[in-house]
């Protein structure tokens, strides 16, 4: 993939996801380099998140004391993140089946990577408005987050073959519900090691 197909695509995803989505299942990627591929979004997620929060740390030492044990440390957080993204992929892929899609595993697996590049991307964006203007960061992290939930209806929507987006939203929130549950676990196991390990 080039710079400039690199750039249409980014493009293609924020004004037409449905399309972008048949894009990127088109390219018909081996699962294992998926699988790769998200474990390395993990990581370099992981790893400007971390230097976000060293870079503006928060002024609230209660909310920081809320903090779950992984996210003060990279490597937990990397671990936890895997973790989410590995559950979002098997719960929208499961549960779009149970609703009649006709999705592959790759095909899920392929959009989540994609979508944790855009991730990436905006932090880093992010991370530098926070230091040069706090307040236009806020801005675009809650515009990012409703403009992120229209592109994963369309990609869930696409992937499962829908051709309705509430059915496509309904998945989601279902998916939601499994991986708060499944989250909520893998966060008391985290929790549990690190407070045994101190």
């Amino acid at each position: 993939m080039t710079q400039a197909d690199f750039k249409a695509l980014l493009v293609q995803t924020l004004i037409a996801p449905r399309s972008a989505a048949h894009a990127l299942i088109a390219l018909n990627l081996p699962r294992q380099w998926l699988w790769m591929a998200l474990a390395l979004m993990s990581v370099l997620n992981s790893i400007v998140y971390s230097v976000t929060l060293r870079l503006n740390p928060t002024n609230d030492p209660m909310a920081t004391a809320m903090m779950p044990p992984a996210f003060h440390s990279p490597v937990l957080f990397t671990m936890f993140l895997f973790t989410a993204l590995a559950l979002t992929v098997l719960t929208l892929y499961w549960i779009g089946k149970s609703l009649g899609g006709k999705a592959r595993l790759d095909d899920v697996l392929v959009l989540i990577c994609w979508l944790q590049v855009l991730r990436l991307i905006l932090q880093l964006v992010v991370a530098v408005l926070m230091i040069a203007a706090p307040a236009l960061g806020a801005l675009l992290i809650f515009i990012a987050s409703l403009w992120g939930i229209f592109i994963l209806i369309g990609f869930v929507d696409a992937a499962h073959r829908f051709d309705n987006f509430f059915k496509a939203a309904g998945v989601i929130v279902l998916a939601m519900v499994a991986m708060a549950v499944g989250l909520t676990v893998v966060l008391s196991v985290i929790s549990v090691a690190v407070m045994g390990g101190a």
